[in-house]
């Protein structure tokens, strides 16, 4: 007998999140064996949007293996065991109450099948949400692109177009190699062949962001990933996931976060824990 989880509930922990009239999303990590994870049931219907890692699903019509970037809708009542492989990714959901699927049901897909949608508007309206998460999270523009996520499930049969094969490449050589202090646009777009104006061009109407805020965000999601093991102090994480340096890694995270990597870290571990990595962090101490 599975677990049911509530609306907003899943495996992993959550980084932030927001809540809204008739929609949850939240952004959260992997931790832990993927062993851990057990069959559940979800109450509502959500998406899945894998970031990083590789995303392994039970369900019916979901593929078994998703590597990033990849958007999966689960229909309410979704009975399934969906976790990362070795425990370790990062992606964000949006929990939507199932009733709001009722009028979808009528377009002729099988209201009891998981849909992995593959199309640029789909990956691009999910985008948009992830970044409004991580920024300003007004309610009504989050809303907003719930719905449209929402109705793009209703248009996931229909002929649509794919993102190229290169540009997928292309993300998850960003998201390889974000570490490297000097990775620029033009060695990505070297790397296929591409001119760096073709390769901005395409992230922009595929993800809807710049090659170069992707390899932002990737170093800062990697950095909050460190920041919370509290194990390496700040100058080493920022030259770890990429940044010149530390004051490098503190401009970017608060364009991401809205907050210093100090005050991250002290949010998210008990003030025991953390009071002394804390202020060598805040210090700038090796």
């Amino acid at each position: 007998m599975s677990t049911l989880f509530r609306p907003g509930e899943f495996y992993g922990v959550p980084q932030f999140g927001s809540h809204g009239a008739g929609f949850d999303v939240r952004a959260s990590a992997a931790t832990g064996c993927e062993d851990d994870v057990q069959v559940h049931t979800h109450r509502d219907a959500h998406f899945v949007l894998v970031l990083s890692g590789t995303y392994l699903s039970s369900a019916r019509g979901a593929p078994e293996r998703a590597r990033p970037p990849a958007l999966i809708f689960n229909p309410p009542g979704t009975t399934h065991r969906d976790r990362f492989a070795g425990g370790v990714g990062t992606f964000v959901t949006v929990s939507v109450p199932g009733t709001s699927f009722l009028d979808i049901r009528t377009t002729g897909r099988s209201a009891a099948e998981a849909v992995c949608l593959r199309a640029r508007s789909a990956l691009s309206a999910a985008f948009r949400l992830a970044r409004e998460l991580r920024e300003a999270r007004d309610p009504l523009v989050m809303e907003s692109s719930v719905w449209e996520l929402v109705a793009l499930v209703a248009a996931a049969g229909s002929q649509v177009s794919h993102p190229s094969a290169w540009v997928l490449r292309a993300y998850e050589a960003i998201m390889d190699r974000s570490a490297q202090p000097r990775l620029g646009v033009r060695d990505i777009a070297a790397e296929f062949n591409v001119h760096p104006v073709h390769l901005a061009r395409a992230f922009r109407a595929t993800w809807g962001c710049s090659p170069g805020e992707l390899i932002r965000w990737r170093r800062v999601d990697r950095a909050a990933e460190l920041l919370r093991s509290m194990e390496l102090p700040a100058a080493h994480i920022a030259a770890e996931t990429g940044f010149v340096d530390q004051s490098h890694m503190t401009r970017a995270f608060r364009a991401v976060y809205g907050t210093t990597p100090a005050a991250y870290r002290r949010e998210r571990v008990s003030p025991i824990q953390a009071s002394a990595d804390v202020d060598r962090l805040e210090c700038g101490s090796p």
